[in-house]
């Protein structure tokens, strides 16, 4: 037992030794201002950027602290740092300071206060951050001062992790005005001594703040990281946010020439809204003004190079943006010389599917598109109708009243281009056609039937339709929607039409003809003036133009079929062989339907 007490008084005592010793030792093989004037340099060299270290702090235990640190901010962004933080904590491997070499196991970064800028021309106040400054020395004589540099240090530095530690990142968009937060950010990057053999642990967590919430989110996984050939490579990231899951895998090549991304994105259920607190500010703003969001869009595609490009996949299951709500969201991504290509495999929305392909010129101001094949099936007509509307007929007074007008399952096939994202640009220079077929639907009181109705003293078009079929063919030039073959069909009302509607001054374009047929069992009781409008098989059948607005037309009757019914009872009275009809006839023939229908 004495024997066991002695080897641990002498274990004890050569420990404490150790320590008094390297308490003693370790400043004079550390000096602090030279790790601190070394700290400056290495970071203000690898960053551009002019570094302030207040102070250099050494405990034998916790390790190196450099306290009050300031990285200052990118000529032409605000005065305020790039970088603050209360310190950064060094923590090193005891041992190998004795051959003078000093590993840092861990880098912290403790409190800081991060501050990401954007222009209104899309240049950020970090994106020069990795371009070093050029010395204006021969390559031989570069060499031969980084060697001489190389023995003047008295260690060597490793450096193995990297963390922050309860951060603060300010996103501020000075060409939108838009400012945002992201707080409590912890970081952990670990494994650089061996990333060459294995890839680098990467653990991040904060929180986000979007319509006044706190958003919870974090983004795990792996980074593979080639030197020589320019690559990063995310094998699987892991981002969760308010529960939900994503898996990311990307892979960059080329970075300092050509830049090039692979990537696919999958997910069970997935909400975009709370990405929204990272590049928008929390507090909803004022309607934009015309033209602001098109300035927006061309400051955002100004900064993509043309030497960018991507290749993925997205493939989101139970995916919402805003009030859209998508059970399935399939799609292919390209970028190539600043041209964006979908090809939409399977987006399911409104209880049905939508596929094609578009095209997106990021070179053009405004942006221009074009839209192939793409088709539209079996979807709800009513939610998709009253976001059409909410979309780009919100100028017309009263606009609401267009909504919940049309039921049933809608199929659609469209080719389309133009240019612009303002709604009121869209709608002016689209130009496209199409068709339509709406099946077993229902069409709630229309004002356009019920001012005919009210013209044949019809009460049927008064009230809402019930329909089998509702189809066209239709195109769209200049702001006017000209509809050919237009044809609704129910078991008493049959109604066709042909014409334009010019959307812009929000009129029926002249020249239409809408058609009309109700059947006998329909018309009965009506008076009996307006037989003379029916047909061999007993249907009322007439012939309007519609006129005026769009929301309160004016029908406009057409007497075409009408007067030569007439004409032909006039001759059944006269004898055809000695009496000619002349132009009277026609006119009294005119005079008599407009005696008959007061209109």
């Amino acid at each position: 037992m004495k024997k066991l007490f002695k080897w641990v008084g002498i274990i004890v005592g050569a420990l404490l030794a150790i320590l008094i010793v390297g308490a003693i030792a370790l400043p004079l093989l550390l000096p602090l201002d030279k790790i601190k004037d070394m700290a400056t340099a290495k970071i203000s060299e690898a960053i551009n950027r002019e570094v302030k270290i207040e102070k250099v702090s050494f405990n034998l235990f916790s390790g190196i602290q450099l306290e009050k640190i300031s990285i200052a901010n990118r000529k032409g962004f605000s005065d305020k740092p790039l970088i603050s933080a209360d310190g950064i904590e060094l923590r090193y491997a005891f041992w190998p300071i004795f051959k003078r070499q000093l590993l840092i196991k861990e880098v912290r970064l403790v409190k800081p206060e991060i501050l990401i800028e954007k222009t209104a021309g899309g240049t950020f106040n970090c994106s020069d951050m990795t371009n070093k400054k050029a010395k204006g020395k021969g390559r031989g004589q570069g060499d031969t001062e980084a060697k001489e540099e190389k023995q003047k240090q008295s260690f060597s530095l490793v450096v193995d992790s990297f963390a922050v530690k309860d951060g603060l990142i300010t996103y501020i968009d000075q060409g939108t005005g838009a400012q945002s937060e992201i707080k409590n950010a912890n970081l952990s990057l670990s494994g650089f001594t061996l990333a060459l053999i294995r890839p680098i642990d990467l653990n991040f967590s904060a929180t986000a703040t979007y319509q006044k919430k706190n958003i919870p989110l974090s983004l795990r996984g792996k980074i593979g990281v080639d030197l020589n050939k320019q690559a990063i490579d995310f094998p699987a990231l892991s981002l969760e946010i308010t529960g939900e899951k994503a898996i990311i895998s990307a892979k960059v090549s080329q970075w300092k020439t050509a830049p090039h991304v692979d990537f696919s994105i999958s997910s069970d259920k997935l909400s975009i809204d709370p990405f929204l607190a990272i590049f928008a500010g929390g507090e909803k703003k004022a309607k934009p003004q015309k033209g602001e969001l098109s300035k927006k869009v061309d400051q955002a595609t100004k900064s993509i190079s043309r030497q960018y490009s991507v290749n993925g996949r997205i493939s989101i299951n139970k995916l919402s943006l805003l009030d859209f709500e998508m059970d399935k969201f399939d799609c292919a991504v390209t970028l190539a010389n600043k041209q964006v290509t979908l090809d939409i495999k399977e987006i399911a929305l409104y209880e049905g599917t939508l596929s094609g392909q578009a095209k997106i010129n990021l070179a053009t101001s405004g942006l221009a598109y074009n839209i192939n094949n793409l088709k539209l099936k079996d979807f709800n007509v009513t939610p998709f109708t009253n976001d059409l509307v909410e979309t780009f007929l919100t100028k017309l007074k009263d606009y609401q009243d267009l909504k919940d007008k049309v039921y049933g399952k809608l199929n659609l096939s469209l080719t389309l281009n133009g240019h612009g994202v303002e709604p009121e640009d869209i709608l002016t220079n689209a130009v496209g056609q199409g068709s339509f077929a709406l099946t077993d639907g229902e069409i709630k009181r229309v004002k356009t039937l019920a001012e005919v109705g009210k013209f044949i003293k019809s009460n049927a078009l008064q009230d809402d339709i019930k329909f089998k079929d509702l189809g066209a063919s239709f195109a769209i030039k200049n702001r006017v929607l000209s509809t050919k073959d237009l044809r609704l069909d129910s078991k008493n009302i049959k109604v066709g039409f042909s014409g334009g509607a010019d959307l812009g001054q929000l009129v029926w374009v002249s020249g239409n003809r809408l058609t009309l047929k109700l059947s006998p069992e329909l018309t009965q009781g009506l008076p009996k003036e307006l037989e003379l409008l029916r047909n061999d098989q007993g249907w009322l059948e007439a012939t309007f133009e519609l006129t005026g607005s769009l929301k309160l037309p004016i029908p406009k009757p057409i007497f075409d079929k009408p007067i030569e019914k007439v004409i032909g009872n006039i001759k059944l009275k006269i004898d055809a062989g000695k009496v000619e009809i002349e132009k009277k006839v026609v006119d009294e023939a005119k005079k008599q339907l407009q005696d008959f229908l007061k209109f």
